[in-house]
């Protein structure tokens, strides 16, 4: 397991996953982080899988998920305060 994500990860993955603009919604569970997109034709899923924090992205249920190696509960930390205080890439703050 590599050190807990921050922002730079965070911000990584919402750049990936098309900016904060584009997430609908953010969820998780024990292992994966999970997002509800409002256009998922445009995450770029080959750069999230380069990420060394992702060990797998699957597309399952309406939504793009991310398994992680590293903890899911910081990792969902950093993305969500990035969403929420409006300074992730993308985000129309």
């Amino acid at each position: 397991m590599t050190t807990a994500p921050g922002h730079a990860f965070a911000d990584q993955v919402l750049r990936h996953v098309g900016g904060a603009v584009n997430v609908v919604r953010l969820t998780h569970c024990l292992a994966r982080l999970r997002f509800v997109l409002t256009d998922d034709t445009i995450a770029d899923d080959d750069a999230l899988q380069q990420m060394p924090e992702v060990a797998i992205v699957v597309r399952q249920g309406g939504q793009l998920q991310l398994a992680l190696k590293v903890s899911v509960p910081l990792a969902y930390a950093a993305v969500r305060h990035r969403l929420e205080e409006g300074t992730a890439p993308g985000s129309s703050r």
